[in-house]
């Protein structure tokens, strides 16, 4: 229960987190960690024995926890892919066809399985049933394939790191794509092992099971923090550069510069952009030559401009 309650806050904080971060962005990765969160939550022994006979006595907190999962799975994959820039329509296409089939046979294969009173060993309890087998290997392979093709994602990525906070965080995530993907693998022996019999199987297995969890949570939600921050870092230091830019530029734009009469902006970048554009039609129109400095300047400009 404690590295629930860790694992819980760990992501509260970072859903917090993001959304202070991101304020007037995309939020996929912030409401991927409430999803998450919620799942991590909504599992904690106490609170679960609590909630689960008030809807029921069935546990019905377990599969809406796990349909909770599978939906911060699909918001992870598709977060992470557009944090990294590797969103492209067939991939959200494919995250939402899957999505919509591992719900349906989760929720499908709960209402047709035995299902014990409430308890906070579901799979232990109700595994030894094949429909029980079913709704576990299936959002369990879908976790475990996202979490696989995060990671792999972020190995094709790595060469963009801007930080080495981005830097950092990849690696992390390619660590839980790792133990994810080791998970989903003894999960799924876990539960045919259990269906068929072989107990001795699954409780060896028991100990895998609680490192490679808990692990992977970690792991994947540490490395969305360190892009969240690696991204931020980034802009801020693109911005310090363009600012830089603008003030050594000053000078030239008003020695040489013509006025073409552009809309007003607040936008740096833009407001660079425009300043290099005039200092070259008034270098042009005048048919003046710039010094070596001056020359270094406006280079330096187009380099900011261009990281901009």
């Amino acid at each position: 229960m404690i590295i629930a309650v860790v694992q819980a806050v760990l992501l509260l904080v970072g859903t917090i987190v993001l959304l202070v971060l991101q304020r007037g962005q995309d939020r996929t990765l912030a409401f991927t960690f409430l999803l998450f969160a919620a799942t991590i939550v909504t599992n904690v022994d106490p609170l679960y024995r609590w909630l689960d006979p008030r809807l029921g006595g069935f546990n019905v907190v377990t599969v809406i926890s796990d349909c909770l999962m599978v939906a911060g799975t699909s918001t992870l994959l598709w977060g992470v892919a557009k944090a990294v820039g590797a969103a492209r329509p067939w991939l959200r296409n494919a995250v939402l066809v899957s999505f919509v089939v591992v719900i349906v046979v989760v929720l499908v294969a709960f209402t047709v399985l035995d299902k014990p009173a409430t308890t906070t060993t579901f799979m232990l309890d109700a595994g030894s049933h094949p429909a029980a087998t079913v709704y576990s290997i299936a959002q369990t392979v879908y976790l475990g394939v996202a979490l696989g093709a995060t990671g792999f994602i972020c190995v094709l990525r790595l060469r963009e790191a801007r930080t080495t906070t981005d830097l950092v965080g990849l690696w992390v995530l390619i660590l839980g794509g790792v133990l994810g993907v080791v998970r989903m693998v003894v999960v799924v022996v876990m539960d045919v092992a259990h269906v068929v019999g072989d107990l001795q199987v699954t409780h060896a297995l028991s100990l895998p099971y609680d490192v490679t969890t808990p692990g992977a949570v970690l792991c994947v939600a540490s490395g969305m923090l360190l892009l969240v921050f690696g991204h931020r870092i980034s802009r801020r230091g693109r911005a310090r550069r363009v600012d830089a830019a603008l003030q050594r530029l000053a000078p030239l734009h008003e020695r040489l510069g013509v006025d073409n009469a552009y809309p007003p902006t607040d936008d740096p970048a833009t407001l660079l952009s425009r300043r290099i554009v005039e200092i070259n039609d008034g270098v042009r129109g005048a048919r003046a030559s710039l010094t070596e400095s001056e020359r270094a300047v406006l280079a330096d400009a187009e380099a900011a401009l261009e990281t901009a």
